[in-house]
């Protein structure tokens, strides 16, 4: 490893507190179910990771959740992974806690910030069981917006990393209730240590894939249809606490089952 890398990996490392990772993720967690009417997965949890391999998880970027949307997923389906990821250096300094939860800042659009982001990230992925969480658009993108473009780094990362990438299409929706959904499709699973591709080819070949992605949940978002798409969260459903109330104690007295949404989805 490069000790430069090296070094920068491990001032975040050293961070790190597995206390307070826990806390925030289960603060998320909470604050996603009250936000929302469900998080929800489409057709199936993503691919196993051999044990000790590194993983970039890379998302579109629809909305302000996105990052503790990814934080949520690395950690239920990676949880011996360390995880940790970017954020524009002075917004970090508002949120000084998040550097021990992973979080390591860079200067946005210089190139002293792109030197950063590789060298903290090509240190942590040199090692085991880290996993990047990371949204290369670089800005907030309508999820339906044609071409999916990146920023460099993720391309830079994919030639020399050796990490599996997992792409992650992400829409925020309002479907029948009054809070909206989280909607992820994980798409196909890419193995950088058995592709050799130059940086360019790596942007087009991650494009695609996550675009593809996008594509596949876009289709099922549009049809409205909660069938394919399995419950991760359930949500905070209901219109309000003293209706809700009302409509289930009619319920009791009617005999019949009580639900507070306005349409039932299936949560297995």
């Amino acid at each position: 490893m490069n000790s430069r890398n090296q070094k920068a990996a491990d001032e975040v490392i050293g961070r790190h507190s597995p206390r307070v990772t826990r806390f925030f993720n289960l603060y998320v967690r909470r604050m996603l179910a009250k936000k929302f009417n469900g998080f929800r997965i489409l057709n199936e949890t993503p691919q196993a990771v051999p044990a000790g391999r590194s993983v970039i998880y890379f998302s579109n970027h629809p909305g302000w959740y996105d990052p503790l949307v990814l934080i949520l997923l690395a950690d239920s389906f990676l949880p011996d992974h360390l995880a940790f990821g970017p954020m524009d250096a002075d917004a970090l300094k508002k949120y000084n806690f998040m550097k021990k939860i992973g979080i390591f800042g860079v200067e946005k659009d210089s190139a002293r910030g792109a030197a950063r982001f590789l060298q903290v990230s090509r240190g942590m992925l040199a090692t085991s069981s880290k996993v990047l969480l990371i949204t290369p658009q670089g800005e907030f993108t309508d999820p339906r917006s044609r071409p999916v473009e990146f920023k460099p780094g993720l391309a830079r990362l994919a030639a020399d990393c050796g990490a599996i990438l997992q792409p992650l299409a992400m829409e925020l929706v309002f479907w029948d209730e009054p809070r909206p959904e989280i909607l992820v499709n994980f798409g196909n699973q890419i193995d950088t240590s058995t592709e050799t591709l130059e940086p360019d080819a790596w942007k087009v070949r991650l494009e695609t894939e996550l675009g593809d992605a996008q594509d596949e949940l876009a289709r099922a978002v549009m049809a409205r249809d909660p069938e394919p798409f399995v419950t991760f969260i359930d949500g905070k459903s209901g219109v309000n606490p003293v209706y809700d109330r009302w409509r289930y104690l009619k319920a009791l007295v009617r005999g019949e089952k009580f639900s507070a949404g306005h349409t039932d989805i299936r949560k297995d």
